[in-house]
């Protein structure tokens, strides 16, 4: 039997040698408040170009001692170049880019790697990066960053609640004054409920009603309603939002269809949009949407 096989790796260890790997996937799902499932591709791909060249042995290190919005500049980046893999055909690629208002380009990436990773080498390597990425994600993240994922998870779910409590009250003075119609206030509030979306912005970029108001309206006409912020104490940052539209209609025009949470860049911040749901759902229903099986 090999002997490395009897050795046992403890928790602590384990943590301590991938100290640089969770500290950059923290910022991303904690502090950026990034998508969970999202944030594992994006530490797969970093993991193998560590591996392409021996002057990017300490790319992750490097990156982890960013500021928070080089980070989050570097994790689009690495995004653009997952949606690249995506794609059989790379001219459709740069037409599903063109048409999503993206660039065509990854220049940190590029810079950072001495002009070595282009979306063109990402596509030409399609298979062997994909591969790669693969044994690292089962190796390394989905080992490495387990209960930093579930820190993660209880953080939005707290958000999310906090929210959806935001939303129910500030229907209360409309039911109080609804006489006898308690089923004509279920449907009203689930109408409301299919025309609302929920945002969440990240922590340390504050972002005011005007803005989400005169964004979304500049973007897709005279569409919101009303929006309500919350999140935020005294002197604090606002860290979600819900936003009610006028029609349940328009609600496919703010979120991508076959994507949990959809990005928008207000003002060079991010805010994240999903469906709004005012109902807790059960925890496993969260964990679902963040399984580890079906990444690629």
């Amino acid at each position: 039997m090999d002997s490395s096989s009897t050795l046992a790796i403890t928790r602590e260890e384990l943590n301590a040698f991938h100290l640089y790997d969770r500290a950059l996937f923290s910022r991303l799902v904690i502090t950026l408040r990034r998508n969970i499932r999202q944030s594992y591709q994006v530490m797969s791909f970093l993991l193998y170009l560590e591996t392409i060249a021996p002057f990017l042995s300490t790319l992750i290190p490097n990156f982890a001692s960013l500021p928070d919005a080089v980070v989050n500049m570097v994790a689009d980046e690495v995004v653009t170049c997952l949606r690249c893999l995506s794609f059989d055909d790379f001219p459709a690629f740069v037409t599903h880019l063109r048409r999503s208002i993206l660039s065509l380009e990854i220049p940190y990436l590029t810079g950072v790697t001495r002009g070595y990773l282009t979306l063109i080498f990402v596509h030409n390597n399609r298979e062997n990066i994909l591969f790669e990425m693969k044994k690292h994600l089962t190796r390394v993240c989905v080992r490495a960053f387990e209960d930093i994922c579930v820190r993660a998870e209880m953080y939005n779910r707290e958000i999310e609640e906090r929210g959806n409590a935001m939303w129910e009250m500030s229907q209360l003075g409309f039911r109080s004054a609804v006489q006898n119609g308690g089923s004509s206030t279920s449907r009203f509030s689930r109408g409301r409920a299919n025309r609302t979306i929920f945002l969440t912005f990240s922590r340390g970029y504050p972002i005011s009603k005007a803005e989400v108001y005169a964004y979304f309206t500049r973007r897709f006409g005279g569409i919101v309603e009303a929006i309500r912020m919350g999140g935020a104490e005294v002197n604090e940052q606002t860290l979600y939002a819900t936003m009610e539209l006028s029609s349940a209609s328009r609600v496919p025009d703010i979120l991508i269809e076959g994507v949990y949470m959809t990005k928008y860049i207000i003002n060079g911040k991010h805010a994240w949009a999903r469906k709004f749901i005012p109902s807790r759902k059960s925890s496993s229903k969260h964990r679902s949407r963040h399984s580890y099986g079906n990444f690629f």
